[in-house]
């Protein structure tokens, strides 16, 4: 019986840390979209990996980064071009194995121009991969999608939802 015991306790001891990092990663998700929406680029770049490790495949030209050097200067181009912004995670889903996990989620993204003051609306397909760094969940791959049709990107498809 005590062996019993102490496997269940091992058990509910995993799901209970699994729902604690599923929450930081929530979290994460959240303060980056509060970032993206007030334009502040610093915030967004601490929720990513530090060096050489963070790797992104973007929507948009260039369609990869190496390094957290390359993706903060692509991301500063959207924050000095975008005004407006509203950032929104939708559908996140989580998976956390040991010290790595992985999100699928929308990113829907509207915002105007700054040079023109056209107005934009995007919802990309997003997944992320992360790492927990000195006890902090970081992103250490990301790779945003538009889906295409008939040779042109679709900017605002919905997904089809199971029933």
């Amino acid at each position: 019986m005590a062996a019993v015991v102490g496997v269940g306790a091992h058990i509910t001891s995993a799901t209970e840390r699994q729902s604690q990092d599923e929450q930081e990663i929530r979290a994460l998700q959240a303060r980056l979209a509060e970032a993206v929406s007030a334009g502040d680029l610093d915030r967004v770049m601490k929720e990513y990996a530090l060096g050489n490790e963070l790797f992104v495949f973007d929507s948009d030209l260039p369609r990869q980064h190496t390094g957290w050097a390359s993706y903060k200067q692509d991301w500063g181009n959207f924050v000095n071009s975008a005004g407006d912004v509203k950032y929104e995670v939708e559908d996140l889903g989580i998976t956390v194995v040991g010290n790595a996990a992985f999100s699928h989620s929308l990113a829907h993204v509207i915002w105007t121009g700054k040079k023109d003051g056209s107005h934009h609306e995007q919802l990309m397909s997003l997944t992320d991969a992360y790492r927990k760094i000195d006890g902090k969940w970081l992103i250490v791959m990301e790779h945003f999608s538009i889906p295409v049709m008939d040779g042109k990107a679709v900017f605002m498809a919905s997904p089809n939802k199971p029933d």
